[in-house]
């Protein structure tokens, strides 16, 4: 007889719902780290403009309107900066909570396949006996000394 684990649905069930929480987590993970690429590209950006406004205030100078454009700038900039910080916080805040949900649908998915593991191994060890015992009846059947012992009483009749 096959082994048949009752509780088959279940598991796949619940390997299901691990790798859709995996997949949650990664994809946010993934935005994650996207934001941390925008705000290392904002951050450089930033100080290359910094640094060529320098050059230029250094070499030829600046209008009042030039300087004021500049100001304005780099407040955008800085805005969108704290903007990222502000995605990348929130997005860290859900990838906590979502590896939580991903390490519990891991633990139950665990339950149940510790659960099928331990009743296979069962299945496994109650067909190692029968095997066993019937290589035992067997073994008996061939050995037994009634089928011996019927050979020598004919002969003692013989006699």
């Amino acid at each position: 007889m096959a082994f048949q684990f009752t509780l088959n649905g279940l598991l796949r069930l619940r390997e299901s719902l691990e790798k859709a929480e995996l997949q949650r987590l990664q994809s946010i993970a993934g935005a994650a780290a996207v934001t941390r690429a925008e705000i290392e590209s904002l951050e450089k950006f930033m100080e290359a403009e910094r640094r060529r406004t320098s050059d230029t205030v250094v070499t030829s100078g600046l209008t009042g309107a030039e300087l004021h454009l500049e100001i304005v700038k780099q407040s955008g900039w800085k805005e969108l900066h704290s903007q990222l910080l502000k995605k990348l916080f929130d997005l860290e805040q859900k990838r906590k909570e979502q590896q939580a949900r991903y390490v519990q649908a891991r633990m139950q998915r665990e339950i149940v396949s510790n659960l099928f593991k331990r009743q296979f191994a069962e299945y496994e060890l109650d067909r190692s006996r029968r095997e066993q015992q019937r290589i035992d009846e067997l073994f008996l059947i061939r050995s037994t000394p009634s089928a011996k012992s019927a050979k020598p009483a004919s002969d003692e009749e013989s006699r």
